[in-house]
């Protein structure tokens, strides 16, 4: 896999690549706390006859960017990097917040989205007394002081409380996300995607609140969703709800025995499910 460096936009990326062709090529986003090496089991099984982009998603991990951090100016960022690297549209994949981001941009640029795929990412529902770190996150000054005192068991309990596979993490890769969630840098622009996407929710909870503004439909020609079963922070029940979110033309695949990372407990079956859903 190369790893180089492309300043695009706002956004100073760690782009790795696998493969080449003339077949549609494909994005992959990671989530958190992870950085593009989540990927690294499953993008050379994608890789033939096609490029594979698998970027630090904006302000994470080797990637630079100040914000803002909401929805919208992070794809801005990811949209042009597919402007700078590819012509025509791409197949996307995005696990936890990198599904957030592929589901904004397929709404968002759907002429840059062929086909869609949702690993184990909310849509227009959270089921945040699973997920309590999201309010957590959102809070003021404690999230800073927390990961600036303890951040790397901050990642550990993350990873341990979601892990569900029989396999343990290999080490080397959990001491790289927990230097990717000590540095400052990173840690503000982690908290600020999940500011920027829950405290418009919380606010709009206040009586006399403006309604919400309708997202842009997801618009892909074919549609996945991807789920860890055993997914204990968003269980099965939140995929069947991207689903039906979705509507007619996505459908949902579930791997039993995985939690929520799916893509590291579970890559042969990512691949496995992945190269007949890019086919």
């Amino acid at each position: 896999m190369s790893v180089r460096t492309v300043v695009v936009g706002d956004t100073r990326f760690l782009l790795r690549e696998e493969g080449s062709g003339d077949g549609t090529p494909v994005l992959l986003l990671h989530g958190v706390p992870e950085t593009s090496t989540a990927w690294r089991s499953v993008a050379p099984g994608l890789a033939e006859g096609r490029r594979v982009l698998v970027p630090d998603l904006p302000g994470l991990g080797g990637s630079s960017y100040a914000g803002p951090y909401d929805v919208a100016s992070l794809v801005g960022q990811l949209a042009a990097l597919l402007e700078a690297e590819v012509q025509g549209p791409v197949d996307v994949v995005g696990h936890d917040w990198g599904g957030s981001l592929a589901l904004g941009l397929a709404g968002g640029r759907p002429e840059l989205v062929r086909r869609l795929c949702v690993v184990n990412a909310p849509y227009r529902s959270v089921p945040l007394h699973r997920a309590v770190h999201i309010p957590l996150f959102t809070l003021p000054f404690l999230p800073e002081l927390v990961f600036r005192l303890a951040g790397r068991q901050a990642v550990d309990t993350m990873l341990n409380l979601a892990w569900k596979a029989e396999h343990p993490l290999s080490e080397d890769v959990r001491a790289e996300y927990r230097a990717a969630y000590s540095a400052p840098a990173p840690v503000r622009a982690m908290l600020g995607y999940y500011r920027a996407a829950t405290r418009p929710r919380l606010r709009r909870l206040v009586p006399g609140a403006p309604a919400q503004i309708g997202r842009p439909r997801v618009q892909a020609e074919k549609m996945l969703v991807l789920w860890g079963a055993l997914d204990p922070v968003l269980p099965i029940s939140t995929g069947e709800t991207v689903v039906r979110d979705l509507g007619p033309e996505c459908s949902m695949v579930t791997v039993p025995g995985a939690g929520h990372f799916v893509l590291e407990e579970a890559p042969e079956v990512v691949v496995e499910v992945l190269r007949d859903f890019l086919a």
